[in-house]
């Protein structure tokens, strides 16, 4: 059983003081012994006067030998107790009280008037200073001139002779100046030297954030201020998490409270709701992955693109990208056909991360896929191509190669007769109105046959979407419906791809049974859970917050703008300068 035992104690007049002591056992003994679980300061009471134990769920008190006590004032040697119920012993009245948490029982008690023979009785266990012979006065100044000697004269001597000072550094069990001394400076800020006062403005006031920024100019805000107003960021200063004179020098917080503490209940600092879900362990409490999904809106000719956020395991999560690509098709390990025989495809043929590892470099027709997909339209003349471009360039091309071929070449005309007639050589014959005007209805006829061809059944339908558009003031009645792929999924978080390049893409991504462009191939929260943990994590990867988001975000202000609104320019790689899809969003807030 366990109880808890409260004495309490007159201090002066009026006042009291309670002594607060825990017993753990079987049986509590009470007397006048050193020995007992409470003793009792009275010389009229027996060394073992009373034990306590456990009836059932109730408390027991019994009398030891001859002895007697008062149970609430009737005079008894044993009694079951309950809570209320008073006891003396002697000069000292026990009351048992209603236990806490954590406890079976509680009981407090105090004693009586004590006569001086019994308060010489209690004294008589303890022993002071005088009667050891040693003075308090004697004893103040020894220790105090001690701690001046040890803590500040020795180690004051560095200030007056740099040599002694590191002598005394490198001599064990001698004290030296870092046992005040603030700690080295971190390499990043070195160059401030022994100028204390570049960050200590104002004498006897912590380092304010108005110095950071001095230096750290292009720092951004955690969050847009000016839709969250969340006075706890506002509150806390930059050294609350850069912490200087450190060692190990580490300015950059990297543990899992920096960003738990506040995410695991936003709602307790945040002033209006937010369409963020609570996080602060990533293997425990961290919701699944959201997307940055690209939605068309529009006509294909004035087609424009949305950004929705959706969780990667919703049921009719798709991409449309307006692509066709078939995923299995490309990687068959038995190999795909192309112009010059079986070619085995890999990911890292078309998928390839930029230099800084966090993103893949855009995948591009003239790079990725004309060795294989030639867009050759005659084939009396293989070595033409289409370009991959406008719909209306095309059907201009195709036009003006026929013209050529119905005007100058061998080729036939639509009505199979020459359009020209014979002509003596070295002789130029002009072709009337009516044969310019056959030769350009043909061409235009041969280039519409063709066209319809590579559009509809062929060359272009194969990866695109293509639609027949009324439109006279176009060369073309097709038009490709735009393509836009996905880049940044998740624009809010960090992944390295070179750190994970011991393994096979296929492990995160499913690509080798995706047989339509229309299948989001990114992998959920359950897949990353499979190697790495939380900040507590055992026999996986320990995986803090900062590992994968960053906490100053690039597309928020300046947290000191050199101008009224000046923005910093969100730019994380050379890549940004040809990524036309590239997403600077904040997650989406519910604005009251």
């Amino acid at each position: 059983m366990r109880i808890l035992i409260r004495e309490v104690r007159p201090v002066a007049g009026d006042t009291y003081e309670h002594i607060d002591s825990d017993f753990e056992g079987d049986v509590l003994t009470i007397g006048r012994a050193t020995d007992q679980s409470i003793q009792l300061q009275d010389r009229q009471l027996a060394l073992s006067h009373s034990e306590m134990s456990k009836t059932g769920k109730h408390l027991s008190v019994r009398a030891v030998g001859r002895e007697q006590l008062f149970v609430n004032g009737k005079r008894t040697r044993a009694s079951q107790l309950q809570p209320g119920d008073e006891f003396e012993i002697g000069a000292y009245r026990f009351t048992i009280r209603q236990a806490p948490p954590g406890y079976d029982f509680a009981i407090t008690f105090e004693a009586g008037e004590l006569s001086a023979q019994e308060v010489a009785f209690g004294s008589s266990f303890r022993q002071s200073l005088e009667e050891a012979a040693l003075s308090k006065r004697k004893l103040s100044w020894t220790f105090a001139s001690l701690i001046l000697i040890l803590f500040l004269a020795i180690p004051s001597i560095g200030l007056f002779d740099h040599e002694r000072a590191a002598q005394l550094r490198a001599t064990p069990f001698v004290p030296d100046d870092s046992l005040w001394s603030s700690g080295p400076m971190h390499n990043a800020h070195r160059f401030i030297g022994d100028n204390c006062n570049a960050c200590h403005v104002v004498p006897f006031v912590m380092v304010r954030d108005q110095e950071c920024i001095a230096c750290h100019t292009s720092t951004t805000h955690h969050v847009d201020p000016d839709v969250h107003h969340m006075a706890f960021l506002e509150e806390t200063r930059c050294a609350s998490c850069h912490k200087e004179h450190k060692e190990p020098g580490v300015l950059v917080r990297r543990d899992q409270g920096l960003c738990g503490d506040c995410h695991g209940d936003l709602m307790a600092t945040a002033t209006s709701p937010l369409e963020l879900y609570d996080a602060s362990d990533f293997e425990h409490h961290h919701p699944e992955f959201r997307l940055s999904m690209l939605v068309p809106r529009g006509t294909a000719l004035d087609m424009e693109w949305e950004v929705e956020r959706r969780r990667v395991d919703e049921p009719d999560l798709v991409e449309q990208s307006n692509l066709k690509f078939p995923h299995d098709v490309h990687l068959d390990p038995g190999g795909i056909d192309g112009p010059q025989g079986v070619v085995r495809m890999v990911c890292g043929d078309c998928h390839r991360a930029e230099a800084g590892g966090a993103y893949m470099q855009p995948v591009t027709m003239e790079s990725h896929c004309a060795d294989c997909h030639l867009l050759t339209f005659d084939p009396g003349a293989p070595e033409r191509v289409l370009p991959h471009g406008q719909p209306d360039t095309v059907v201009r091309l195709l036009e003006e190669f026929y013209s050529r071929e119905l005007l100058w070449g061998e080729a036939a005309a639509p009505t199979a007769r020459s359009i020209r007639e014979a002509r003596r050589p070295g002789q130029m014959q002009e072709l009337t109105a009516a044969e310019r005007a056959q030769a350009v209805d043909g061409a235009r006829q041969r280039a519409l046959e063709v066209a319809e061809t590579i559009f509809e059944r062929t060359t272009c339908a194969i990866c695109h979407e293509v639609e027949r558009v009324d439109d006279p003031a176009r060369d073309s009645p097709w038009q490709v419906l735009p393509v836009r792929l996905q880049n940044v999924w998740m624009p809010k978080s960090w992944f390295d791809h070179a750190s994970h390049r011991t393994m096979a893409c296929t492990d995160c991504h499913e690509a080798e049974t995706s047989s339509s462009a229309q299948d989001v191939l990114m992998p959920d929260i359950a897949s990353c859970r499979d190697c790495h943990g939380g900040g507590q994590a055992r026999n996986k990867l320990i995986s803090e917050c900062v590992d994968c988001h960053v906490f100053h975000l690039r597309d928020t202000g300046l947290m000191r703008p050199d101008e009224p609104g000046a923005m910093l320019r969100p730019v994380i790689s050379d890549l940004d300068e040809i990524r036309g899809d590239r997403v600077y969003k904040m997650t989406p807030v519910k604005r009251p």
